[in-house]
């Protein structure tokens, strides 16, 4: 009876080392195959770009990341204020998706550790008639910047978690009063970063543009006003502004 208990073990624990190698090997490939995505190359974009409003050292913040198509300045203008993220692989893409702006790690590396992680942030630039007005494309320069910023506040909310602190995230997101308070701590995060004039742009633009008090986000876009406020009210950013100037 020990001798099968012991071979059970043992069974289990190579399964377990099988899993694991396969999951670090898949990583490893899907890690390899964004690098090689990145379409124009620092020193090409560097010549196409107008570069007085950007910081002298931009380009580090192009390092590692693969740049949205004709978003590139106000990209790596929020990027500016995330210097944590220089050694972060970050993908954006643009493509038709009903949400217009979303941020996740990839399939494969959301099983790497920490520091080990690339992360997509998905641009759409096609979705259903009621949120074209606020696509990306449509939006002024400094709203684009704030929303974007807040997308890159989710990359250092995520980059900070273990595997499993990340899974608790995914899972929680079928809870709507979880992603209230997820979101409005991502608008925290990008405020700290600097950014709140960006956001509050960005949040002005949506609620003129939404006719609404308060935005939960484009899946709450055909279930009217709500009380609830998920992502920051333009009143709210400036208050969590003057409270870090008075520090």
């Amino acid at each position: 009876m020990g001798r099968q208990i012991n071979f059970a073990l043992l069974k289990m624990t190579m399964i377990r080392k099988l899993i694991y190698g396969g999951i670090l090997l898949l990583t490893a490939l899907g890690s390899h195959k964004v690098e090689a995505q990145k379409v124009t190359p620092i020193e090409i974009l560097s010549n196409s770009l107008n570069t007085k409003g950007l910081p002298e050292n931009w380009m580090d913040f192009a390092e590692k990341k693969t740049l949205p198509g004709g978003y590139e300045e106000e990209t790596l203008t929020a990027l500016s204020h995330f210097p944590e993220l220089k050694n972060v692989k970050v993908r954006f893409k643009i493509k038709e998706s009903y949400s217009t702006l979303k941020t996740k790690p990839s399939f494969f590396s959301m099983f790497a550790p920490k520091g080990h992680r690339t992360y997509i942030i998905t641009i759409s630039n096609k979705s259903i008639d009621k949120l074209t007005p606020i696509l990306l494309e449509n939006l002024p320069g400094d709203a684009r910047v704030g929303v974007l910023g807040h997308e890159l506040s989710h990359v250092v909310d995520f980059s900070s978690k273990s595997v499993w602190q990340s899974f608790k995230v995914a899972v929680s997101h079928v809870s709507p009063t979880y992603l209230d308070k997820f979101e409005y701590n991502t608008d925290s995060i990008c405020i700290q970063h600097g950014l709140g004039p960006e956001l509050a742009a960005w949040s002005s633009y949506i609620r003129d543009t939404m006719h609404t008090v308060y935005w939960r986000g484009s899946d709450y876009v055909n279930k009217g006003d709500t009380k609830y406020e998920r992502y920051m009210n333009p009143d709210t950013i400036e208050k969590h502004m003057a409270k870090l100037e008075a520090k």
